[in-house]
């Protein structure tokens, strides 16, 4: 069954003024996709609603106020819906929730200066909600792996971005997670946005990112294979000295790479300034 966009903004306010109608404690939810789009009038209608919460209990009281409204779990979804990394993905008919708790697609988290810009919309009942902002919904959907995404994207940076809270958000991330997942994800949807012919200075910072993502793969990579090969019984060093690593990769891709991966907190120097994978 192809699945239509059947969420308008007057459809999700009644569906939030159900949901606030069911509940018996304050809960707040964040929207972060097509919804917060819809409500501001940048799309007509969203498939699914992307919510996220901050707490547990939260999670938990959603997940009862929309079984209770008649939501159920799907047994079948796009191969893209399970990278989402969701928490739960409820739907009715052709209705669908989908909802996350902290964190989307395992890479992107709610920092708090995410909830800091995040904008009031409506109370009812026991019940907020708020949006992040369309900064933070651009940062979202770029490292999502869904089709229509992309077009969410166009429609976000034809009202208009900052690109400096964005770039401030990317490292914000990387400091927070340890990870630098999300980077790849952010590189194919900002080609994507290039051939579209939408092109800004984020381009180059996620390019040079990626840079770095690559050099510092290239260098775990040969640590794990000097451990294997010739480090093994870790004699005489405790890890793999970096002059063994200049030697597989090359003096300028072992110093970025070290360095990247020291940032992530995937390497960490032992006691004898040899590096060691801490994953």
């Amino acid at each position: 069954m192809t699945r239509e966009a059947t969420f308008g903004s007057d459809a999700i306010r009644r569906q939030f003024s159900e949901l606030a109608g069911l509940l018996e404690n304050e809960l707040t939810v964040y929207l972060i996709g097509g919804g917060a789009l819809t409500l501001d009038d940048l799309k007509n209608a969203t498939k699914d609603i992307d919510l996220i919460v901050r707490e547990r209990a939260e999670l938990k009281r959603l997940w009862h106020v929309l079984r209770a409204a008649g939501y159920e779990p799907q047994e079948e979804l796009p191969e893209e819906y399970d990278e989402l990394g969701a928490a739960f993905i409820l739907q009715k008919d052709l209705r669908r929730f989908d909802v996350f708790h902290e964190q989307v697609a395992g890479v992107i988290r709610l920092t708090q200066p995410m909830v800091d810009r995040s904008r009031h919309l409506f109370d009812e009942d026991d019940l907020t909600v708020r949006a992040v902002s369309l900064n933070d919904i651009f940062l979202f959907k770029a490292v999502a792996n869904r089709e229509d995404d992309v077009d969410d994207m166009v429609r976000i940076v034809q009202t208009g971005i900052d690109e400096d809270v964005i770039v401030e958000e990317i490292h914000t991330q990387l400091e927070l997670l340890e990870s630098d997942e999300f980077i790849g994800a952010m590189k194919h949807k900002l080609d994507r946005l290039r051939e579209q012919g939408y092109v800004f200075n984020i381009h180059e910072e996620i390019d040079l990112l990626n840079d770095r993502v690559q050099d510092g793969q290239a260098v775990y990579n040969a640590i794990g294979l000097l451990l294997e090969f010739e480090y093994e019984d870790n004699d005489p060093f405790k890890g793999v000295p970096e002059s063994a690593i200049q030697r597989q990769v090359g003096d300028e891709t072992a110093s970025s790479g070290i360095e990247w991966l020291e940032r992530i907190g995937a390497v960490e120097r032992a006691s004898d300034d040899s590096l060691v994978l801490t994953e």
